[in-house]
C-alpha cells in the first residue's frame, strides 16, 4: 500500500497516466478506495496504483429503459440515491456500500445480498469502457438491456479484477424497488418453507439472511406473519439486521457458495449467511463446511488462492508491448 498513488479526474487523464506508465517500463494496478484490495490483492507490490475513485459521476439514468451510466468510483449507495426517485435500485447490495466503489464491486467480485432475486453483480452490467495497460481506449457490451452477440469481453474484463484492463465507465441495469417491503424475524422451525426445494411452493422471499445466530427476511407485498408464524418486525430492525449481515461479509476472509440444498444447514452455524443464494462468510470456509460434511468440492470458496493459468496469455494479447497491469500474474 506504500506505493504511489496516481489519482486522475477523468477517463482521459487516466488514460494520459497509463500510457506514461507503458512508456517507462512501469507497473500499475487498477483500484478504487483500497476496501476490497486486501482480501482479492493481499501481495499486490505495483510500482504505483492507478485510483479511479474520482471517477464518480453519474452519468445518465434512463428510467424507462432501466438503466444507468456511471463513472467506476460511485458508489453503490451514491448510486441508489440518485434512482430511488425513479423507484428503482442497483440490483446488487454488496459490503461496502457506502465507501466502496462501484469498480471494486463489479471487478472483484464481491458478493451481492441480491443474488438470488436478480443474479451476481456481474449480470448487472450491460456494458463498459476500459483502458489497456498500454493506455487504448475499449468499449465493450452494450447500453441497452437487449444482449447482444459476440464474444463476452465485458465479462472477461470484469473477471481479470483489472489484471486485463482498468474501467472508467459502467453501463448497468437497474432494478425496480420493493414497493412493499415487509421485514420477519423467522422461526427456524419455519426454514424448510422459505427454503422448499419447489420454488412454487417456497414463500416469495426477496431476502433470507442469518446474522448473528437469527434469521431475517424480506417479501415484496407478501404478509406471512400469520400463515408462518414469522415475527414480522419494523422496517428500521430488520434494515439494521441487513446492514450488520452486510458488515459480516465485509469482514469475513473468505465467502463460500454451498448447493441450495445445504442451504438450510447453514443455520446450525455461526456464520452470516445469504440462505437463498446457499453462500456464507467465513474466516476459514473450508472447515466451515467440512463441519456441515459436505465434501470439498462441493464449496467454491472466494477468492480462489491461484491465478488463472490463462492470465498471462491474454495479457499478452490485450496489450503486447506494454507491462501488464500488477506486473505480471
Amino acid at each position: 500500500m506504500s506505493a504511489e498513488r496516481l489519482e486522475p479526474d477523468s477517463a482521459a487523464a487516466a488514460a494520459e497516466l497509463t500510457r506514461a506508465a507503458a512508456a517507462a517500463r512501469r507497473s500499475l494496478l487498477p483500484c478504487g478506495r483500497h476496501t476490497r484490495l486486501r482480501r482479492h490483492f493481499p501481495d499486490a507490490a505495483p510500482a504505483a496504483w492507478l485510483s479511479l475513485r474520482r471517477l464518480d459521476r453519474i452519468r445518465s439514468v434512463d428510467a424507462d429503459d432501466q438503466t444507468c451510466v456511471v463513472e467506476p468510483g460511485v458508489s453503490e449507495h451514491a448510486l441508489n440515491e440518485a434512482v430511488a426517485p425513479h423507484g428503482l435500485e442497483l440490483g446488487a447490495a454488496a459490503p461496502c456500500a457506502r465507501e466502496g466503489t462501484l469498480g471494486g464491486l463489479f471487478l472483484a467480485p464481491d458478493v451481492s445480498l441480491l443474488r438470488a432475486p436478480w443474479g451476481p453483480p456481474r449480470d448487472q452490467v450491460l456494458g463498459a469502457s476500459w483502458l489497456l495497460s498500454d493506455g487504448t481506449p475499449v468499449r465493450s457490451g452494450a447500453r441497452v438491456v437487449k444482449s447482444v452477440a459476440g464474444y463476452d469481453v465485458t465479462r472477461l474484463f470484469l473477471g481479470s479484477r483489472g489484471r486485463l484492463a482498468a474501467c472508467t465507465e459502467l453501463t448497468l441495469r437497474l432494478r425496480p424497488r420493493p414497493r412493499a417491503p415487509r421485514w420477519y424475524r423467522v422461526p427456524p422451525v419455519q426454514l424448510r418453507a422459505w427454503l422448499h426445494p419447489d420454488p412454487r411452493q417456497r414463500v416469495p422471499a426477496r431476502l433470507l439472511f442469518q446474522v448473528d445466530g437469527a434469521l431475517w427476511a424480506q417479501t415484496d407485498g407478501v404478509d406471512v406473519a400469520g400463515a408462518l408464524h414469522a415475527g414480522r418486525v419494523d422496517a428500521a430492525e430488520g434494515l439494521a439486521a441487513f446492514e450488520r449481515c452486510r458488515a459480516a461479509f465485509g469482514a469475513a476472509a473468505q465467502r463460500a457458495a454451498l448447493p441450495f440444498s445445504a442451504a438450510a444447514a447453514l443455520a446450525g452455524l455461526a456464520v452470516a449467511a445469504d440462505l437463498l443464494a446457499a453462500s456464507f462468510a467465513a474466516d476459514d470456509a473450508g472447515a466451515a463446511a467440512a463441519a456441515l460434511g459436505l465434501e470439498a468440492g462441493l464449496c467454491r470458496v472466494v477468492p480462489q488462492p491461484a491465478p488463472s493459468p490463462w492470465l498471462e496469455r491474454l495479457q499478452q494479447a490485450c496489450a503486447p508491448a506494454a507491462v501488464p497491469f500488477g506486473g505480471g500474474p
